[in-house]
């Protein structure tokens, strides 16, 4: 038992130290401000479990309330629906006044010819974040605050020196390991504005018979899922173990939403969801998310986790698979995972219309 609990103790040094440098190896290349919003959450993620693992808070305790509060947004629709859909409607109410109290004069404010919502786009025309999600996990008040600049800047800058001590502090003891990359810089180049309060009027995007609030939570929900398969996954090699890990983080939480959506409904009449789909949905999931596995995905502690074994411990991952799933490799596993998040994706997707939206170039 001191053999593996050593072992335990390396893994999750060096799954910490492999995380670092692919982290690393974004901060040098991705210069778009648009990912640069997005991927935000899951820099929070990385830094929080560290200082969580190293028992200490290396940072100011400003910038770690604001890092937890980020990180908790990954998980936040996972919440009772109830709250979800209050939330949602809160930040569409603060983006809608924040820009109505844009109109120069006073009587075009009762026009709603102000735009509250950006959706960004790739050039495939793959919506992949939007203005309101983002305002919500950087907890946002007023696009127009003169202050909200140098708030990103230290975000930005204390995020990237934390990265840079783990990465040179764990290189003492450990080789770094080499992340391979298909392509580095990635560009977001597309939008496209819409009123909320028009959608349902005047707007093809959203259903009809759907409410606003669970509209906006199926977008957020959307762009959370095409954010990694479109915009992270790409940039490395498929098998990577931090962005495995992102991804079944987004697709566990995204279960979650779903399931807290049809309890909702099931127990409330306001609300008409297709019921049968996220079933089949849920059911799929529950084959891939293990209690045992999940401990160890957003926490780097493995210690009497009792998913490294010495037989499987050269394996990708470490083996934690293999002794999570009876043997199933994590090729096998992998493969599985992008299957139930293109099965979410397609889901999601069915719920609007994105054919007649016209995307232009930032």
């Amino acid at each position: 038992m001191k053999g593996i609990t050593e072992y335990e103790r390396l893994i999750s040094i060096r799954i910490m130290q492999e995380d670092a440098e692919n982290i690393y190896s974004l901060l040098k290349t991705e210069q778009d401000s648009v990912f640069g919003m997005e991927i935000i959450p899951y820099y929070a993620l990385f830094v929080q479990s560290c200082q969580e693992y190293i028992g200490e808070n290396l940072l100011t305790e400003s910038i770690v309330k604001d890092l937890k509060d980020i990180r908790n947004h990954i998980k936040i629709y996972a919440n009772s629906f109830g709250k979800s859909q209050k939330r949602v409607a809160t930040v569409d109410d603060m983006q809608d006044r924040d820009f109505k109290e844009q109109l120069k004069f006073e009587f075009l404010k009762n026009t709603d010819i102000h735009l509250n919502l950006g959706m960004y786009w790739t050039e495939e025309r793959i919506i992949i974040g939007n203005t309101q999600q983002i305002a919500d996990f950087l907890s946002v008040e007023s696009m127009f605050d003169p202050k909200l600049k140098e708030k990103n800047y230290q975000m930005g800058y204390h995020i990237g020196s934390f990265v840079a001590s783990i990465r040179e502090g764990l290189a003492d003891s450990l080789h770094p390991p080499m992340i391979e990359r298909n392509y580095k810089s990635i560009a977001i180049n597309y939008y496209c504005d819409v009123n909320t309060n028009k959608i349902l009027k005047r707007n093809k995007i959203f259903l009809k018979d759907q409410t606003k609030e669970v509209n906006l939570f199926y977008l957020h929900l959307l762009c959370n899922m095409n954010f990694v398969k479109y915009i992270l996954r790409p940039l490395f090699q498929d098998g990577n173990i931090w962005i495995f890990r992102i991804e079944y983080i987004v697709s566990y939480y995204t279960l979650r939403a779903f399931e807290r959506l049809k309890n909702y409904c099931e127990n409330n009449k306001d609300i008409t969801v297709e019921n049968e789909k996220i079933y089949d949905i849920l059911k799929r999931g529950e084959l891939l998310f293990t209690t045992k596995l999940r401990n160890c995905m957003m926490h780097y502690n493995l210690e009497n986790a009792g998913v490294i074994s010495i037989e499987n411990i050269d394996k990708p991952f470490y083996g934690i698979i293999e002794n999570c799933f009876n043997g199933k490799s994590y090729k096998e596993y992998l493969i599985e995972l992008h299957g139930l998040s293109d099965m979410i994706i397609n889901f999601l997707n069915s719920q609007f219309d994105f054919s007649d939206v016209k995307i232009r170039k930032l």
